[in-house]
């Protein structure tokens, strides 16, 4: 069975490269790149999914705090897109929580391999948790602003997707360049292709990119 996901798990995460690559280069608001951006959302939604399947099944508390960043990412970038009044729901709400228990946890297991002098592992750890964090505190904060609309809604969902791609890349990365060392391989997609993000966010933000 576990196999069998697995199978099913390396499938959705192509699919999800190639509508992300898809949604990337296509008119934005077209329909090729709605209809790109649903399948990389229901693609990345069963990669996450199964991430945390098989890493109960084999218990793996690493792969599942990845698992729940994963899908966050998704979700709250599916939701920006959906949500064009720019009010959180109980739904959003509750992601939210989720990704602040999963951050909280990561954080603590990274201090504590840190202290034990556990590798790479550690850092990482502390590095998407924080990330993570960041994410769930700045929703709380954006929202009790009030709706977020216009500009800021297409940025928001622009940035989400593209984190959640960076996702899918260092995935790959990890399975495919294992004889690398383990910083570069897991945090080597988010240093390179998080300066991009804020470029295009700004863009979107001062009119440049078309919604």
């Amino acid at each position: 069975m576990i196999q069998g996901i697995l199978l099913l798990h390396i499938v959705a995460g192509g699919a999800a490269l190639a509508s992300a690559g898809l949604a990337i280069v296509s008119a934005k608001g077209g329909r090729t790149h709605r209809l790109a951006g649903r399948v990389y959302t229901l693609s990345m939604t069963f990669v996450g999914l199964s991430a945390l399947v098989m890493a109960m099944v084999n218990p793996n508390a690493f792969l599942f705090a990845i698992g729940v960043f994963s899908l966050y990412l998704v979700f709250t970038g599916w939701r920006s897109a959906t949500l064009r009044d720019g009010r959180p729901r109980l739904v959003d709400h509750g992601g939210g929580a989720m990704m602040t228990l999963a951050g909280l946890a990561m954080f603590g297991w990274g201090v504590q391999g840190v202290l034990e002098g556990a590798g790479a592992e550690p850092v990482i750890l502390l590095a998407f948790s924080s990330i993570g964090l960041c994410m769930a505190l700045m929703d709380w904060r954006d929202w009790a602003r009030g709706p977020i609309i216009g500009k800021s809604r297409i940025a928001r969902h622009l940035g989400r997707m593209l984190g959640a791609s960076i996702a899918t890349i260092t995935a790959v990365g990890v399975v495919n360049f294992d004889h690398m060392p383990e910083l570069i391989v897991w945090l080597g997609p988010t240093a390179i292709l998080t300066p991009v993000i804020f470029w295009w966010t700004a863009r979107v933000m001062n009119g440049a990119t078309r919604p």
